[in-house]
């Protein structure tokens, strides 16, 4: 009996080992990329790819920016930003976001 109650420990953390690395793969294979989920809808040379298609940058000028969308519907999302700032300049910046529906055009 000694024994086997040594081995349960193992056998659970192995189990719980194998739970987790079911649930990453099927969590990274759900979540696929930026390749497969959004289209680059302007300024295609200051949106920039990495990661295979997990990280994107876009570059902000004085002329003009950048823009993507989604090819699936959602509900909600999330989108996460590290912003640099040039030193030397003010510290003020605007980040106008537009949310359009098919055949609309607009703010929301």
């Amino acid at each position: 009996m000694g024994s086997a109650a040594c081995l349960l420990p193992s056998k659970i953390s192995v189990a719980v080992m194998l739970v987790h690395v079911m649930v990453s793969f099927l969590m990274a294979a759900s979540a696929g990329n930026f390749y497969q989920d959004f289209d680059i809808t302007w300024g295609d040379v200051r949106a920039k790819l990495f990661n295979n298609g997990e990280l994107l940058t876009l570059t902000l000028d004085r002329a003009s920016g950048s823009g993507f969308r989604s090819k699936k519907e959602h509900l909600f999302g999330v989108i996460d930003m590290q912003i640099k700032l040039v030193p030397g300049t003010l510290p003020a910046l605007s980040l106008p976001t537009t949310c359009a529906q098919k055949g609309h055009h607009g703010t929301r």
